[in-house]
């Protein structure tokens, strides 16, 4: 792997992060579990993203799913969730100048996602942000879940970057402990959870408005900041 003299990366997670998408998932997976006889509230949801479908399905559903009911409800879930979010996604709230911005400035930029390669593909092509990334890493990568670390590790590992040189952002509570195990400077982005609840992050922003180019080198310095 290797490190070059004063170059960091910035990952970003999709679900929250790139689109504020939660409301979507949400009322998807309520839909889903209704539909295979489970009422859950959405508190019992939101508490787990971050999770892998197969994680969510094992605890909303069964603990005993079977790999091809994962595979099945998974598919059927994320159809739902795209068809209820289609007409409504946009980018997040200042994403579009801060990604100018680091494109200028030649910072290489990478997604780490939970989410199925469709969901993926959906967010970058909806929103038409796929060229501003080097790396795109999304479930299909990775055998553990978040807060496991490894797709972050495996995604410092496709930008030739050590972790310490990686700033994450993350809106979740599972990707931001993820990000520390990974040991990577961690943003949190209050656009899913109130900013109370993201205090362990290096940082916390409400919005992308917030970040810039002076903040990123600030805090690959270890300077604390909160908005």
């Amino acid at each position: 792997m290797k490190d070059q003299n004063k170059t960091f990366a910035v990952i970003f997670d999709m679900d929250g992060v790139l689109v504020h998408n939660d409301r979507y998932h949400l009322e998807a997976w309520r839909i889903f579990c209704e539909r295979h006889g489970r009422k859950v509230e959405y508190s019992e949801i939101s508490e787990l993203f971050g999770n892998t479908n197969a994680q969510f399905l094992r605890k909303l559903i069964s603990p005993d799913v079977t790999a091809e009911e994962i595979e099945r409800f998974a598919v059927e879930k994320e159809i739902l969730y795209r068809e209820l979010f289609d007409k409504f996604i946009e980018p997040a709230e200042g994403l579009i100048p801060f990604l100018d911005e680091l494109k200028k400035h030649k910072i290489p930029m990478a997604v780490a996602t939970s989410a199925p390669t469709d969901n993926l593909n959906f967010v970058l092509d909806r929103c038409g942000i796929r060229h501003y990334f080097d790396k795109l890493v999304d479930e299909t990568f990775v055998k553990h879940g978040k807060p496991d670390p490894e797709i972050y590790l495996k995604t410092a590992e496709l930008l030739g970057l050590s972790p310490d040189l990686c700033i994450v952002i993350e809106d979740a509570l599972f990707g931001i402990e993820a990000a520390q195990w990974a040991g990577m400077k961690v943003i949190g982005l209050a656009s899913t959870l109130p900013s109370e609840k993201l205090s362990h992050a290096d940082n916390v922003v409400s919005t992308f408005k917030a970040l810039d180019l002076f903040i990123l080198e600030r805090l690959m310095r270890s300077k604390k900041f909160s908005e």
